[in-house]
């Protein structure tokens, strides 16, 4: 189901590496968030991908999430090489492949 972040650290490592052909979520969320659940049941089905999950609720993050505006959740950061595409709320499958393809055309 991906991986958890504990840290603003790791995150910020993992944000900066080329993951070459393989798509990334990084996905802002809780626990008891169900569109956040709903979302993960829509990501983990994303061929090439992966899902880094950082929580909401961790303190580590609390400053990065207000500088970033995160007020909302899920809020989603999608990379593709050295590109990237954040949205809030839950997307569907077909709207993610979309935005996918539209990251791909853009790559370098």
């Amino acid at each position: 189901m991906g991986v958890t972040l504990n840290n603003l650290s790791s995150y910020n490592s993992a944000i900066k590496i080329n993951y070459g052909e393989t798509i990334i979520f990084f996905k802002f969320g809780a626990d008891w968030c169900i569109p956040c659940v709903e979302l993960d049941k829509v990501l983990v089905n994303i061929p090439n991908s992966m899902i880094y999950h950082i929580s909401i609720e961790n303190e580590e993050f609390e400053s990065y999430l207000t500088d970033n505006k995160i007020y909302t959740v899920p809020d989603t950061i999608v990379k593709y090489k050295d590109q990237t595409f954040r949205f809030q709320g839950m997307r569907t499958t077909e709207q993610i492949m979309k935005i996918i393809e539209d990251l791909k055309s853009t790559a370098a």
